[in-house]
């Protein structure tokens, strides 16, 4: 007699789950090792591609739209700088295209000029207080020195010395306004609490081994086993950092060199940020903090650079993007670090930014910035043709959708050489009310996605721009859900990554936190 054949018990789909990026943007490890580790040794939940969402501590956050707040001029010249003015409660956000200073404070249109018949608009100013009040004292290298006091701008009181229009950085450091006179090894500083008058010569030609001219300056806030002491820095254009010591560089006894230190090229003259006392630069290198520099030989610099993690990325935007200065900002309030990159013809606007408590990177594209500025807790960029754009604010980028795209690292899921085909995958998001991302699966190293999904539709209510008028309560705070659901999703690889996109085009921000993904697959037999 025969035995009746055993039943045949079904295949088990696998499931596997890629946690949400919060490491960021990896570009830095091999392929083949999705178990990133930081310089530590702490595992990294990173992402092959992180496109408009920012990196937190508990998941990725899609970004925010752009809103066009002011245009200057006759909008047909870029904005090539901004800075502000803050003195209680006069405050002012100023725009400078090639001809022209604009009060872009009111924001709109605006085609009068607060100073005219410029040459430059490259402008770098500080604010400086004394006994006469607060003052914002401005040089381009091309015309006269310029001084807002809160209400008038004036050329007085002038600068003598040098010529104004010769000087092309300012900053302040105990007390005293420093300068720097373009295409020269040369700075200039006045007497102690004086927003004009001679300028005294510093000439350090003798100080910089590498030559170069002098680039910017700023004041540096250095350990020195007894306490925090403010040095002086001058950076040269060839990577080369003088710091200083001291007060009054009149006199041998209250003025000294510390050294000079090689930190790579920076990348104009506002890449850098002030990051707690220290200064964190943007080299050729890297995003180099100051204090690394000093510490380290200049060929081990890279490691130390807090871009260390999108290191190949960076190294790319060197070489594609270094035609015309970065701009790099600090943003409290959304503990977040921007870098702007300039956009050569043919290339995709992109700015680099960072999480400033996490060191996550990510990419913004769809931004043409030519320059940043914080005004109090609102970031703004300045754009082409005389456009000063609001960051972070509703749902589009001056009414033109965006896509956020993600892709974890790659994962072989143990068994390298088995082939994985994906039957279903869910993203875990939290949000208001419903978004079903679009999902596919990335495989073997190569992202394709799917052409980019329409704007996401959700239901009626008081988010997304679907508030109805007088129904809806606009401003209230949202209470943000968990969201899940499969879809079914095609596709095969050996290393395999869930591709995740979500479009937004409506008025109100996304309020969207990816939070993970799982996937369930079918594992091939290793052919042998």
């Amino acid at each position: 007699m025969r035995r009746p054949a055993a039943p045949v018990k079904p295949r088990l789909a696998k499931m596997a789950t890629f946690p949400a990026p919060v490491g960021g943007w990896i570009k830095n490890v091999n392929l083949a090792t999705p178990d990133a580790r930081r310089p530590d040794g702490s595992r990294v939940n990173g992402a092959f591609l992180l496109e408009n969402w920012f990196p937190t501590a508990t998941g990725v956050r899609m970004r925010a739209g752009s809103s066009l707040f002011a245009t200057i001029g006759d909008g047909t010249r870029d904005v090539v700088s901004m800075f502000a003015y803050a003195n209680g409660n006069n405050q002012k956000l100023f725009g400078a295209t090639s001809n022209a200073i604009y009060d872009a404070t009111a924001g709109g249109t605006v085609t009068s000029a607060a100073v005219g018949s410029q040459t430059s608009g490259d402008w770098s100013f500080v604010q400086f207080s004394n006994t006469g009040g607060t003052f914002l004292r401005g040089v381009n290298g091309a015309d006269t020195s310029q001084v807002f006091d809160g209400t008038a701008w004036a050329t007085t009181p002038a600068l003598t010395g040098v010529s104004s229009s010769a000087l092309t950085h300012v900053w302040s450091h105990q007390r005293r306004l420093f300068f720097i006179q373009g295409g020269t090894l040369d700075a200039w500083y006045l007497a102690a609490d004086a927003i004009g008058g001679a300028l005294m010569k510093l000439p350090l030609g003798g100080v910089f081994k590498r030559g170069g001219s002098l680039l910017f300056g700023a004041s540096w806030s250095l350990e020195t086993g007894a306490g925090l002491s403010a040095q002086c820095v001058f950076v040269s254009t060839e990577g080369e950092a003088a710091v200083y010591q001291g007060t009054d560089p009149s006199t041998a006894s209250t003025w000294s060199l510390v050294g000079v230190y090689r930190i790579g090229k920076p990348r104009g003259p506002k890449a850098k940020i002030d990051a707690g006392g220290d200064i964190v630069i943007a080299t050729d290198v890297g995003f180099v903090p100051l204090s690394q520099a000093v510490q380290r030989d200049y060929a081990a610099l890279s490691p130390a650079a807090i871009s260390y993690s999108i290191e190949t990325a960076w190294n790319e935007a060197v070489a594609d993007r270094s035609a015309s200065n970065w701009h790099c900002e600090v943003w409290p309030t959304k503990q977040m670090v921007l870098v702007a990159l300039p956009t050569p013809s043919g290339q995709t606007p992109t700015m680099f930014v960072a999480n400033a408590r996490t060191g996550a990177w990510a990419p913004y594209t769809g931004w043409t910035s030519t320059c940043l500025q914080l005004f109090g807790t609102r970031m703004f960029f300045g754009s082409t043709a005389g456009k000063i754009v609001e960051a972070e604010v509703g749902g589009a980028d001056q009414g033109i959708s965006y896509t956020a795209s993600c892709v974890p690292l790659f994962d072989p899921l143990k068994s390298p050489a088995a082939l994985k085909t994906s039957l279903l995958m869910r993203a875990t998001v939290r949000a208001p009310v419903e978004v079903v991302p679009q999902l596919s699966l990335q495989a073997d190293f190569v992202v394709n996605m799917p052409t980019v999904p329409d704007a996401a539709l959700v239901s009626a209510g008081d988010v997304w721009g679907v508030g109805i008028w007088g129904v809806a309560k606009w401003g209230v705070a949202q209470i943000l859900k968990v969201f899940q659901r499969w879809q079914s999703v095609g596709g095969s690889g050996y290393a395999i990554a869930p591709g995740v996109q979500i479009t937004s085009g409506n008025i109100s921000a996304p309020d969207l936190e990816l939070v993970q993904v799982d996937v369930t697959y079918d594992q091939g037999d290793i052919v042998t």
